[in-house]
Parts: C-alpha cells; sequence; structure tokens
C-alpha cells in the first residue's frame, strides 16, 4: 500500500493457497472511486516490498509463483516501477539478494527506496537479515550493514525522515518478544542500539512518526504455544514515544481501547489515530473500535463509533466496520482512510473500507 498525495495504491493480497498479486488499484478519495492501474510484469507474489517515489511505485522481490500457487513459489530478486504519469511499468535492477521474512519495510529517503527485511530463526535455518538501497536514477542496488539485532518478525519500522527506526518483534513461533530495537541512518551506513523502552515487548503493533516522536500502540507479546492455542494471542495496549533527538523513550497513558494485535494507525499532523486490531486474536472486540492520542496534552480521545458493514450473507451477521485486524490508513489531509483487514464477519480478508473526517 501507498499514498501518493492524490490516491491510495493498494495491491491485492493472496488467500489460502495462492500468493495473491502486486497488480495496484487506486482509490481517489475525493470522489471515492476505484480504478485499476495497467497489470504488472511481475509473475504473482506475496510479501514483496513496496515505496513510492513521489513520481513512480516500486515493488520488488517477494515470494513469487509462476502459477499464483504458494507450494510452487520462491523468492524472487525481480523489480518493476509503475510510473505515474505515463501510467506504465518498467523493469528495474534486480535486487542484490532476496529479501527474506514477514513483510519487508520499504521507504522512500528522498533519493533512494530503502528496504530492511529480516526472518528470525527456524529448525530449518538460522535467521537472517537483509538491508539494501535502491537509486532509480542510476537503476543501482547497494548493500547496507545488518543492524546486529537478533532476525526477527513483526517488528515496528518507522522512517523519521533522516533514519530507519526499527524495534521489538517476535521470534518464529510467537513465543518470545524482542525487546530491543536501532536505528539506521543510511548516509553514513551506520546503526546505533535504542535504549530499552518503558513498555513491555511486543510484535506486530502499530506505529508512526509525528514529525518528533515514534508512536506505537498495541501488538502482542510472546506466549507459550500450549497458552496461544487455548487462549489466542496475549495483546497489549500500553503504548510508547521515542524521541530521536533526545534518544529516550516515554510510556503513553493507557488509552480507552482494549489491548489489540494488528491495529491500523496514522498520523493526522495533530493526533495519533489506531483503529481496529483484534484482542487476543479474537473478534469482535469489546469497547470502542478507535481512539485519538494527542501528544500536545497527552490524552487520549474515543472516536466515535464506525458504521456497520453489510453482512455477505443477507441472513448473517452484521458488524461494525472497525472491527477488522491488519488493515491500512492513511491520512488524505482531510480524512483517515482505512481499507482491508480481516474481520469475523466474512472470516477473511475484506475488500472494502471506511474514513473518519475530524470536525475540527
Amino acid at each position: 500500500m501507498a499514498w501518493t498525495g492524490s490516491e491510495l495504491l493498494v495491491a491485492g493480497s493472496g488467500c489460502c493457497g495462492g500468493v495473491g498479486s502486486v497488480d495496484l488499484e487506486a482509490l481517489d478519495p475525493a470522489s471515492n472511486t476505484w480504478h485499476q492501474l495497467p497489470p504488472t510484469p511481475l509473475t504473482p507474489r506475496s510479501d514483496a516490498a513496496g515505496a513510492w517515489t513521489g513520481t513512480e511505485m516500486i515493488v520488488t522481490g517477494g515470494l513469487a509463483s509462476p502459477d499464483g500457487l504458494r507450494d510452487h513459489a520462491s523468492l524472487a530478486t525481480d523489480g518493476a516501477a509503475w510510473n505515474a504519469s505515463t501510467n506504465t511499468w518498467h523493469a528495474i535492477a534486480p535486487l542484490p539478494t532476496p529479501l527474506l521474512g514477514y513483510a519487508p519495510t520499504a521507504v522512500w529517503t528522498g533519493t533512494e527506496v530503502l528496504v530492511w527485511s529480516s526472518a528470525p530463526a527456524t529448525p530449518e535455518n538460522s535467521g537472517s537479515e537483509v538491508v539494501v538501497a535502491y537509486n532509480p536514477s542510476t537503476n543501482t542496488w547497494r548493500k547496507l550493514p545488518p543492524s546486529g539485532l537478533t532476525p526477527r518478525q513483526g517488528a515496528i519500522t518507522v522512517w523519521t525522515g533522516h533514519q530507519l527506526v526499527v524495534w521489538g518483534g517476535l521470534n518464529s513461533d510467537f513465543t518470545s518478544a524482542y525487546p530491543d530495537g536501532a536505528r539506521l541512518d543510511p548516509l553514513t551506513d551506520t546503526w546505533q542500539r535504542l535504549p530499552a523502552a518503558p513498555v513491555p515487548a511486543r510484535g506486530f503493533a502499530g506505529a508512526v512518526w509525528s514529525g518528533r516522536e515514534v508512536l506505537l500502540w498495541g501488538g502482542q507479546t510472546g506466549t507459550s504455544v500450549k497458552a496461544r492455542a487455548s487462549a489466542g494471542f496475549q495483546s497489549v495496549g500500553q503504548g510508547a514515544a521515542y524521541d530521536p533527538a533526545t534518544n529516550r523513550w516515554r510510556a503513553l497513558p493507557l488509552s480507552p481501547l482494549r489491548a489489540k494485535s494488528y491495529p491500523a494507525v496514522a498520523w493526522t499532523g495533530h493526533f495519533f489515530i489506531v483503529i481496529g486490531g483484534s484482542p487476543n486474536g479474537v473478534l469482535p472486540a469489546p469497547g470502542p473500535g478507535a481512539a485519538a492520542y494527542d501528544p500536545a496534552n497527552n490524552t487520549w480521545t474515543t472516536l466515535p463509533a464506525a458504521p456497520s458493514y453489510p453482512p455477505p450473507d443477507p441472513n448473517g451477521p452484521t458488524g461494525s466496520a472497525d472491527q477488522r485486524e491488519g488493515a491500512f490508513a492513511v491520512w488524505t489531509g482531510t480524512d483517515v482512510v482505512l481499507v482491508g483487514g480481516s474481520d469475523y464477519v466474512e472470516q477473511g480478508t475484506r475488500s472494502d473500507g471506511i474514513r473518519w473526517t475530524p470536525t475540527a
């Protein structure tokens, strides 16, 4: 997913035995309409890295399959770019090494697409980390040093405008959460370890850059396989803020939301918006579905209830449209737009969305 400044670009996810696609559709919030972009030249794949440069959408890597079936997929190094002015795709240089792990992060630094990818150790391998950067003007990649962190999945990754901040994450079977992090300066190719955070370790939290701090909320801690099988994941609610200028953390006050994993988050310029997520892997979630944090006065406010979405079966259950996990949210300048995610009504991924417009 990417926000171009006027449109929301979204790729289709896979389900069950399929890997999905990196073909893009675009939502124009002004007209509330979708339109499909030209098909990408890339084979069907999941877990590709993608970033908007201001003129192009760069997509690369992932678990690719010639026929779209996950059983036939392998790690890919090819990539392509969609140019907004010509509405066409063109191939880019291949990655110097395949990306790894769950949902690699790609950010635009102003001159490069910076990609961070990490895969935790499993009984079959020792885990690894890949950090690379792509320069569109020269169509070249370069390798950057690894962070030195234990390989992991589900870490928060936030671009501050100057550095990439990485924190938290989980091991391969979700039994241990990592409490540490690091930040990368791509100008000097150096990493710096973060100080200890004042909140519990976690993975799959929501995080944004406020212009001053990395704000994070939610996620899940490590729990035993036995406990996870009987009671679901252990979600955490209290958030934290990290200030790179002072290299210090602070804990956020408790929010009005139930502790949740996989929330959708956005920064409006004034408020940290948190929408959805699931408590301990279960939906629907009790209590409010969304809230806003104001760093200026260190307070939370509950957002109005979201509308209900229609059930897939006319005789089936209805539900609040913010009762979903793993959705994406962006701030358009006037609204928070949320799309996708999974819910308890369809028991699968959704193709619809909602928007929240502040009154002031």
